[in-house]
């Protein structure tokens, strides 16, 4: 059985070899100009370019499927509720008593959903290329507490543990016969009690040791300067990436608010 429940996919990729900070301003800036942009053909093509650059660093297919089985559920429930309590427009495709669905309105709720689509895999751009280590080291470098840092290394390195201990523990359970599925909702709950137990004293036993490890590297000591193995350094490509990187977004702000491009969903100005 594989524990893996990591988003990092390990490669030798021009994307990989980016500094994580450069990945980081990708994302804001991805993130800022989606939201500044409202029109469906854009965010189709913010879709298109996401989807090559991931393609490009070698991500593998089926994180790009997981990532979309994960936003199917906004992908049908946005457009729908936004013609129910958004109706607007004077092309009515559909009505029903007090339900009337018209193109304006439909087609809104699209590209909001795709916003959101694009938004995501802008994300998990940066995640799909980034490895723990060097993803909480570009934060530290970027004024994040040290000990702030730790904490987030630790959560990213345990959570996939306990949740592969999780498994290990109710699939020896139901083994033993332990029946997860069968009565009310609170008799459900009260048969999860032994896996919760097994995994508290897990817990209790990890931190220690974690604990111990930790004193012996003499964290939290005064006047302690902390260093790394490998540490992480602008190369002369990174400072070019951050530099085309703003120069697209200054031009991209520019068009959307001193000329009006991607204001409506389907007309680009």
């Amino acid at each position: 059985m594989s524990f893996s429940f990591d988003l990092y996919v390990q490669r030798r990729s021009w994307l990989h070899a980016v500094d994580p900070r450069v990945k980081l301003a990708f994302v804001f800036l991805g993130t800022v100009l989606m939201l500044a942009f409202k029109n469906l053909f854009i965010m189709l093509l913010s879709l298109a370019i996401t989807h090559l650059i991931i393609s490009s660093a070698g991500v593998p297919g089926h994180k790009v499927r997981w990532v979309w089985k994960t936003m199917l559920p906004i992908n049908i429930m946005i457009p729908l509720l936004w013609v129910i309590f958004y109706p607007e427009g004077p092309t009515v495709l559909f009505q029903f008593w007090f339900l009337k669905v018209t193109a304006l309105s439909f087609l809104r709720g699209i590209a909001l959903a795709l916003r959101l689509d694009a938004i995501a895999f802008i994300c998990f751009t940066w995640l799909f290329t980034t490895d723990q280590t060097s993803l909480v080291r570009s934060l530290v470098k970027l004024g994040l507490p040290f000990e702030w840092g730790l904490v987030l290394a630790i959560g990213l390195r345990y959570i996939p543990t306990f949740y592969g201990l999780y498994t290990v523990v109710s699939e020896a359970q139901q083994a033993r016969a332990l029946d997860l599925t069968r009565g009310s909702f609170f008799t459900r709950v009260r048969s999860y009690l032994p896996i919760l137990v097994a995994m508290l004293i897990s817990a209790l036993r990890t931190s220690e040791q974690l604990a111990r490890a930790m004193e012996s590297r003499a964290l939290g000591l005064p006047g302690v300067q902390r260093t790394c193995l490998r540490d992480i350094r602008f190369r002369p490509a990174d400072y070019a990436y951050t530099a085309l990187l703003i120069a697209l977004f200054s031009a991209l702000l520019t068009l959307r608010f001193q000329f009006g491009l991607g204001t409506h969903p389907l007309y680009l100005f």
